[in-house]
C-alpha cells in the first residue's frame, strides 16, 4: 500500500471523529469503526517501511556498482598506462591519463553516494511525516474519545 493509501485511512478516520456527534466538548466516536480504520492503518504502516528499506538497500546495490565501476575503470587505466609506459615517449601521457580516469572514477562514486543519499533521505522524510501524522490522529482520537456512560455502566456489571 502507498502514502496515498495511508493518507486516505487518516482522512477517513478524521472524518469519522468530525461527523460523530458530540457532547461536552468530546466526539462520540463509533468504536468498531475508529478500531477498523486503525487495524488498516497498521497494514499500512509495514509496507511503507518495507518500502523504506527497499530503498536503503537499492543505495547499497548503487554504491557497489559505483565501486564496481570504478575498480573497472581502475584496472583499465593501469593496464593502459602499463601499455602506454612500455612505449618510452608516451609515459608521461600514459601518467596523466591515469590520474585522469582515477579522478572520474572517485568523482563518479561521489556522486552517485550523494544523489542515493538524497533521494533516501527524502523518502525517509516522508515516511517520517506520514508516521507522525498517523500518530497525532491516533493521539487525537484517543484523547477526544469519551465512553457512553451506559457502556461504563454496562462495562461494570459484566466484571462482576
Amino acid at each position: 500500500m502507498s502514502s496515498s493509501h495511508l493518507l486516505a485511512l487518516l482522512d477517513r478516520l478524521e472524518e469519522l471523529i468530525k461527523k460523530s456527534p458530540h457532547f461536552a466538548g468530546r466526539a462520540l466516536v463509533p468504536a468498531d469503526e475508529a478500531l477498523e480504520i486503525l487495524k488498516k492503518v497498521k497494514l499500512t504502516l509495514p509496507s511503507e517501511v518495507k518500502a523504506a528499506e527497499e530503498l536503503l538497500q537499492k543505495k547499497k546495490h548503487i554504491i557497489r556498482e559505483a565501486q564496481e565501476e570504478a575498480e573497472r575503470l581502475r584496472e583499465h587505466s593501469s593496464s593502459e598506462a602499463q601499455r602506454l609506459l612500455s612505449e618510452h615517449h608516451l609515459t608521461k601521457l600514459a601518467q596523466e591519463e591515469s590520474k585522469e580516469l582515477k579522478t572520474k572514477a572517485y568523482s563518479y562514486i561521489q556522486q552517485v553516494e550523494k544523489e542515493a543519499n538524497l533521494y533516501v533521505r527524502e523518502v525517509l522524510g516522508r515516511l517520517e511525516e506520514n508516521l507522525l501524522q498517523a500518530l497525532k490522529v491516533v493521539h487525537q482520537a484517543r484523547e477526544d474519545y469519551v465512553p457512553d456512560k451506559g457502556e461504563e455502566e454496562t462495562d461494570g456489571e459484566n466484571i462482576e
